[in-house]
């Protein structure tokens, strides 16, 4: 189908000097003096595709496994006690955040060291302890929210981190 510009701008509901703007930058086809409207549409979705993988690749490229959310689960369990505890403020922090990237929470580490965590719909904080219990009992938070999902969403397909694996697995005893 094709269209004249200012057809083709009434059928996206923008001006005329936008669809001059996009024939400049080559983000519409032309056939003579008119716009190829399939064609055009086919080129921004494939764009769109692009864009999309790359955002996603970009994103998480840590995430290397694919597994369901409750193969993912599975693994977490097999591997509690595996690794050691972490030893210093800055291995029991990267736990932490290593843990809660896994599940896209936000992590915010507080003076007398407590931990808050932010889902964006709820805050919740870990204050009670030393940094080395509240990270604990952060991580099993995690863990619960992990269990939770992987009922609700056995069989549904997700990128994993090694490290979120890692991290949201229990610590071996000392």
């Amino acid at each position: 189908m094709l269209m004249s510009k200012a057809a083709y701008a009434k059928h996206r509901g923008v001006s005329r000097q936008t669809v001059y703007d996009w024939i400049a930058k080559g983000d519409v086809v032309m056939s003579g003096s008119k716009i190829d409207v399939v064609a055009t549409e086919r080129q921004q979705q494939n764009v769109d595709e692009a864009k999309s993988e790359n955002a996603t690749a970009g994103m998480w490229p840590h995430r290397t496994l694919e597994m369901t959310w409750s193969k993912f689960w599975e693994a977490v369990k097999a591997n509690d006690g595996k690794k050691p505890a972490p030893e210093t403020d800055e291995e029991i922090q990267k736990r932490v955040v290593d843990a809660a990237d896994e599940l896209g929470v936000d992590v915010h580490f507080l003076d007398n060291g407590g931990i808050c965590l932010d889902d964006c719909d709820a805050d919740y904080y870990f204050e009670k302890y030393d940094l080395r219990q509240n990270a604990e009992l952060a991580v099993m938070a995690l863990r619960r929210e992990l269990l939770y999902t992987s009922t609700l969403f056995p069989d549904e397909m997700s990128d994993w981190s090694p490290a979120g694996l890692e991290a949201l697995s229990e610590w071996a005893k000392a």
